[in-house]
């Protein structure tokens, strides 16, 4: 079983902020904790640090057991860019798998792809030139490294995870691109590989994003089930609510460890909260008498040499107390306000007559009134974003005049 330490980590951003100091939690075997807070708080920087992506120059950070990693943004390999410079959205499902592999895997995986590569393009050039003879070699001793790595293991695993998600073998969806999938399907097709892959710490950044409500469901089963050591970043209640054995929220610049559920940590905060308020308030009327009780000195002492060694003592207790410093405000709920309004500019808003997106949806009518709330529901990859962006481009009239000013890719 594995687990992560973290102890009096920080970070400090670019411009010489300081995202976050002193934060400290333990993930124990077979835990399952969630990291909470506002949105800019340093939640992923944070996973980010325990994944090794970023340096640790304050405090530590320390892990046992295989490691898997499940980013916010899938399909982000290294700079943002796959092997060879080709552009993120073009890789495929196989450099995909083997990003989520693990690290002997992966760089087996990688080799043994060269090495395809390279012979494909020696036998090309002639069958028995010397390159051709010498890339077999290649190729022969990548295929004993995939081998003695666990390689064949990930195929099957790979091919497991795909007739899931797609209904079909590996052999068929290896060379797909990733783009093809929606994003329900390319988190579905991570989370597969991650929870039933060897790996026994993993950390998943936003895990529930994209997924339909089956699959939210089935994700909160498998966490519930896994006996993996589980850190992660959510910001769904009833997801937090149903899998959280403990919570570290980041907020105010540190984080604090609330050692129960989701359920109960709302409470636990306000209770918190109070008790920094209370803590300041106090502080604050013990330095305003501190401060009081100098001047009184002070100005007795300008009369009075007797006085004088008093007020010295006096200014140095409020020195000292004021070098301590005060303790840390609560911090302020973030203030987050939506305007759901705008110009009249006809009853009927949207008409849809016939509309059949291409082997994703039968023909349908559709009408959206002035102020009406239309929610757009269905399982991953059934063309629910295909109909938004349909929508944001100005719809089927010709004219492709994006609503927004964007550019949205065709429909």
């Amino acid at each position: 079983m594995g687990y992560v330490d973290v102890a009096g980590v920080a970070y400090t951003l670019p411009d010489g902020r300081t995202l976050f100091t002193d934060v400290s939690f333990r993930v124990g075997e077979g835990a399952k904790v969630a990291l909470v807070g506002p949105n800019g708080a340093g939640k992923t920087t944070l996973l980010r640090m325990v994944a090794g992506d970023l340096p640790v120059k304050t405090g530590a950070v320390a892990r046992f057991g295989g490691l898997g990693v499940m980013r916010q943004f899938i399909g982000m390999l290294g700079n943002g860019r796959a092997e060879g410079g080709a552009p993120i959205d073009d890789i495929t499902l196989a450099a995909f798998a083997l990003s989520l592999a693990a690290p002997l895997v992966r760089t087996a995986g990688e080799r043994l792809a060269r090495a395809e590569k390279d012979l494909a393009a020696a036998e090309a050039r002639g069958r028995l030139s010397t390159s051709a003879q010498q890339a077999q070699m290649r190729y022969a001793e990548a295929l004993t490294a995939w081998g003695e790595s666990g390689g064949y293991e990930a195929e099957v695993l790979f091919d497991t995870v795909s007739t899931l998600i797609m209904d079909l073998p590996w052999d068929a969806t290896r060379d797909r691109p990733v783009r093809t999938l929606s994003g329900g399907q390319q988190k579905r097709f991570a989370l597969e590989l991650l929870l039933r892959g060897a790996e026994e710490v993993l950390l998943l950044d936003e895990p529930d994003n994209f997924l339909d409500v089956p699959a939210k469901r089935w994700l909160e089963r498998r966490l519930r089930e896994s006996d993996k050591s589980v850190l992660y970043v959510s910001h769904d209640r009833e997801l937090l609510n149903q899998t959280a054995d403990r919570v570290v929220a980041v907020e105010g610049g540190s984080a604090w460890v609330h050692p129960g559920g989701f359920g109960s940590w709302h409470e636990a905060r306000v209770a918190r909260h109070e008790r920094l308020e209370e803590r300041r308030r106090r502080w604050d009327e013990e330095h305003e008498k501190l401060r009081q009780l100098t001047l009184m000195y002070k100005q007795k002492a300008a009369y009075n040499s007797d006085m004088a060694s008093r007020y010295q003592s006096a200014l140095t207790r409020l020195r000292r107390f004021e070098e301590a410093g005060a303790p840390p405000l609560p911090p302020k709920d973030q203030e987050i306000k939506m305007r759901l309004s705008g110009g009249r500019t006809g009853k009927r808003a949207v008409m849809c007559e016939q509309l059949e997106l291409e082997n994703l949806t039968f023909p349908f009518d559709l009408e959206l009134w002035y102020g009406d709330r239309l929610a757009v529901l269905g399982a991953n990859g059934t063309g629910k974003s295909h109909f938004l962006r349909l929508l944001a481009r100005g719809g089927t009239d010709g004219t492709a005049t994006s609503v927004d000013g964007g550019e949205h890719a065709p429909v």
